[in-house]
């Protein structure tokens, strides 16, 4: 039994080999330092690697670091070719990633639920 696919290997070390260059090779600076890489996935062919990228940020902040980073693809893709010396290297997508954010507005909303549930138990206990 495998545990994972070559595919899955793939896609965890490309992920890692990304987050090195974005962080100490582009110079972009439409780069955040905010932007995480919060996985990644290779089709079952080894052709392509869709990376999925968190950018915390409003949506014009986020929209110029997806521009940076699909124009710097081509750079990205050559830099994880020479760490990673493998002989056919998928070509790179990034697309956003809102799943961070949107874990955080369920959480505020949660939380401001159980304010108002709290409001008018303390409020008929004064009576």
């Amino acid at each position: 039994m495998r545990r994972f696919s070559r595919a899955d290997r793939l896609a965890e070390e490309i992920m890692k080999a990304i987050s090195e260059i974005i962080r100490e090779d582009m110079r972009d600076p439409r780069l955040d330092p905010m932007i995480s890489l919060t996985r990644a996935e290779v089709t079952k062919d080894l052709k392509y690697a869709t990376v999925f990228v968190s950018i915390y940020g409003d949506d014009d902040k986020r929209q110029k670091a997806m521009d940076a980073l699909i124009g710097g693809a081509g750079f990205i893709r050559s830099r994880v070719g020479a760490i990673m010396r493998i002989r056919v290297l998928p070509e790179i997508r990034f697309k956003l990633d809102d799943s961070i954010e949107h874990g955080a507005k369920i959480a505020q909303l949660l939380k401001k639920a159980k304010e108002e549930q709290t409001e008018p138990e303390e409020g008929g206990q004064e009576e």
